[in-house]
């Protein structure tokens, strides 16, 4: 048993190598070897973004078109466009929608290749993926009606027991809510329902990120001067990014030098203009 056993290493090593890769083909080598992002969208041809249905102005379905609308879907079909540019062929762009709750995990697990909507950068969410330079800049604030106003007191919190919409999961819930634990913080499925509630006196107010608050009363197509964002400067200031898988150099630097691009400012332009944008709205920074 010993001879067979030493005989075998005295083998030539180009037979060795041979039996090696009849053992271990190169298909499955090659298997184990991960593709980047861009490697992988060259290969089959395909673009999976991700979109939220719920955050007007940046990515909803449209009330009178039914379509999926906004800013941010109009920067993907711009990075989708400078992409078939850049590869020279022709590329699916398959859109799914996301959550709150999935948004990152789709993107870790491979399902999705970009997502753009109204994602807070923070440092917590950038050890689980990466994120685009900021495409834009909101905060969060309160929504209340006009006759409430006087309620608030941005300055030392809220005057009384207020009732306070958020949403759960949202950087509102993870680093807004301490702020007031006096308040009574009710959960909501989203703005929509917030908004609803504070219509009908259920609630108080809604926090959440103003842009977005505005952007949903809008879509709701109630009457914006029934109601009023305080304070007039946001309590935080929240720069969006789109999410990226993690360890892509090469699709981070690509979107980044798209949303740096100036047929992005000019979509900028377009939506958020003060005087001539689709939503006018006065950007912080």
């Amino acid at each position: 048993m010993f001879k067979l056993f030493s005989s075998f290493f005295l083998l030539p090593s180009s037979f060795l190598i041979a039996i090696f890769f009849i053992i271990f083909p190169l298909t499955t080598l090659a298997e184990t070897v991960e593709k980047t992002v861009l490697e992988e969208i060259q290969k089959t041809g395909v673009l999976k973004a991700g979109f939220r249905s719920d955050a007007a102005p940046f990515s909803y379905i449209g009330s009178e078109t039914n379509q999926l609308e906004g800013y941010s879907v109009e920067l993907v079909k711009l990075i989708h466009q400078r992409l078939e540019q850049e590869l020279g062929k022709s590329i699916k762009l398959e859109w799914q929608e996301v959550s709150l709750e999935n948004r990152f995990k789709l993107i870790q697990d491979g399902k999705l290749d970009i997502v753009c909507a109204a994602t807070t950068i923070n440092n917590t969410r950038e050890e689980i993926v990466d994120f685009s330079i900021p495409f834009f800049t909101t905060g969060i604030q309160f929504l209340v009606r006009k006759t409430d106003v006087e309620r608030f007191d941005p300055m030392k919190g809220t005057t009384g027991k207020v009732s306070i919409g958020f949403l759960a999961g949202s950087t509102t819930d993870e680093e807004f809510r301490p702020i007031y634990p006096n308040a009574n913080w009710q959960s909501v499925s989203n703005r929509a329902e917030g908004i609803s509630q504070l219509d009908n006196g259920k609630i108080d107010a809604v926090a959440s990120d103003g842009i977005l608050l505005l952007g949903e009363i809008r879509q709701q197509n109630k009457t914006i001067s029934e109601f009023e964002l305080i304070p007039k400067i946001p309590f935080t200031f929240e720069n969006y990014g789109c999410i990226l898988p993690l360890q892509n150099p090469d699709w981070d630097k690509f979107v980044d030098t798209t949303i740096a691009s100036n047929e992005n400012t000019q979509l900028l332009h377009q939506w958020f203009d003060p005087e001539k944008g689709k939503f006018p709205y006065e950007s912080f920074r």
